[in-house]
């Protein structure tokens, strides 16, 4: 008892006054969960995957994978991406690396800690025409931005950087000194020809838009669905729901608002590390299984995606072509992905936890909405989209002179 008292006062004193709340909501949280995992008649219910989307989406994903290979073989673009440290991140980038491959576009990935000799020894060696990073400070301080300068000036190269939040944006992502240094960064020639990112263009213009800089132009490029990784397999259902996330503040209070009477009354997975609860990581190659033994998946959104229309996030792309019912919540630019009866969206607390029970025992309105998401997200969202649409404006910077 001595010790554990010991080290809260040791928390509370190194991560400040909020540390309580925080401590009690994923305390609540794992209580729930540990609560509605013990109900046995839930255990005891048995419901089978509907083969015809298990047939469906496999079909899809085998004219998608058979339609792209080396289809741009020929249109002569080398891919350096410097890979940043977020998991969010990583999985974005080695989505979009590993489909580029796949259609023809030699890409090469280097690690976010590579010293930063031996990444300017990749450009002289791999010899890239398009080079992605980010505008992040630990990004730009291990780059030789003067060396990137010159190579593209030498050999032609388009530098892509998504931005980061400005100083104004939700969530404090940056200072007013940190928008200052990349504004002189950026005066200098020393980062990016264009700017992309996954979130919409007019949260872009609101949050990310430094008006004292040079204008640039900003490409967005939405998350989809991976076919590689992403897609329907057969299996019983075991559980009511599942739920894989990273903890952050954002999520831990989305959780603990909508979430709780769901994790009480019903035995679902929970996974991701620092939660204290359920499994700690699941392996990417084994999610499609975890969806295909799951009645609904659950894909809160944090409060500025909510609030703001940023995006509509890789998880609910990812549950759609594994064939998952999930039930998320509305933003101002979902329709513009899904329509109501492809995705389900819950507005308030109490009605995510109404929709979950009125779906929960009905396996045939789950599949419906199940199967028109899939065929939606195999045909417009998927990483190969996103490359026919990055390619697009690659030909078009390059006949206007960018690199």
């Amino acid at each position: 008892m001595t010790r554990a008292v010991t080290q809260f006062a040791e928390r509370l004193f190194t991560r400040g006054p909020g540390y309580p709340a925080r401590y009690f909501r994923k305390w609540k949280l794992g209580a729930d969960y540990r609560r509605g995992c013990a109900s046995l008649a839930r255990q005891a219910l048995f419901e089978e995957a509907d083969p015809a989307i298990v047939r469906e989406g496999q079909a899809l994903r085998e004219r998608l994978l058979v339609a792209n290979e080396r289809k741009y073989e020929g249109a002569g673009y080398r891919v350096l991406m410097l890979r940043p440290s977020s998991i969010t991140a990583e999985i974005w980038f080695g989505d979009l690396a590993f489909c580029l491959r796949h259609a023809g576009i030699d890409c090469r990935l280097v690690p976010f800690d590579t010293p930063v000799q031996q990444i300017n020894a990749v450009f002289e060696e791999f010899a890239p025409n398009i080079f992605v990073a980010t505008e992040a400070p630990e990004a730009l301080n291990l780059l030789d931005l003067a060396f990137v300068r010159c190579y593209k000036q030498t050999h032609g190269c388009l530098r892509m950087f998504i931005p980061v939040f400005h100083s104004k944006a939700p969530g404090g992502y940056s200072s007013r000194e940190e928008d200052a240094w990349r504004r002189r960064l950026r005066q200098d020639g020393l980062t990016a020809d264009v700017h992309f990112s996954i979130f919409e263009p007019e949260f872009h213009e609101r949050f990310c838009v430094d008006t004292l800089a040079p204008a640039i132009e900003y490409l967005a490029v939405p998350q989809g669905c991976n076919p590689f990784t992403d897609y329907p397999v057969a299996a019983e259902k075991r559980y009511d729901y599942f739920m894989a996330t990273s903890l952050t503040e954002e999520r831990l209070a989305v959780s603990y608002r909508y979430l709780r009477p769901i994790l009480a009354r019903y035995r679902g997975l929970w996974a991701g590390p620092r939660w204290g609860f359920g499994t700690e990581r699941i392996p990417p190659l084994q999610m499609p299984l975890h969806y295909a033994q799951t009645r609904i998946a659950l894909s809160p959104l944090v409060g500025f995606v909510h609030r703001h229309g940023a995006e509509v996030t890789h998880r609910v792309y990812a549950a759609a072509a594994c064939g998952a019912f999930q039930i998320t919540m509305p933003t101002a630019i979902t329709h513009r992905y899904f329509s109501r009866d492809e995705l389900v969206q819950a507005a308030t607390p109490a009605e995510y936890r109404q929709l979950f029970e009125h779906y929960v025992d009905r396996p045939l309105a789950r599949n419906e909405v199940a199967l028109a998401a899939m065929r939606r997200v195999f045909g417009e969202h998927t990483c190969f989209h996103r490359i026919d649409k990055l390619v697009s404006h690659w030909n078009d910077w390059r006949r206007r002179g960018l690199f």
